[in-house]
């Protein structure tokens, strides 16, 4: 998704949400479900940004030979979030959420560490 496209899907987000009538019809849920939508393709590509940060991080501690997992710099990131979470999620969801985001950008660089491996040894 180009910034352009985030621009755009993010004005939605400019107006208030839509609301909810005291009697609803099923069709009140369509601009709720068009928001969603928006905030998915949004979301989407922020957890890929934060991933390619987050490789590219790996990338410069390998060749500086310093540790790649750091635990108190995960801690860190832990306690930023749940220190900026307005709600309505819990802290304790957002930090579980977080946890797993920081696993699978773990199992990205893992991925992508084994394949320059390879690369580099079949050459």
């Amino acid at each position: 998704m180009s910034h352009t496209r985030i621009k755009q899907e993010l004005d939605l987000f400019k107006s208030p949400p839509p609301e909810t009538p005291e009697h609803p019809t099923p069709e009140d849920m369509r601009p709720w479900r068009e928001r969603i939508d928006a905030l998915d393709r949004i979301i989407i590509h922020l957890l890929n940004e934060r991933a390619i940060c987050a490789a590219a991080i790996g990338d410069i501690k390998k060749k500086l030979g310093i540790p790649v997992y750091v635990p108190s710099r995960e801690e860190e990131v832990l306690r930023n979030v749940v220190k900026h979470n307005p709600g309505p999620l819990s802290h304790e969801a957002v930090r579980r959420l977080y946890e797993r985001i920081i696993d699978e950008t773990r199992s990205l660089e893992r991925h992508l560490y084994q394949r320059k491996r390879s690369d580099s040894s079949g050459s």
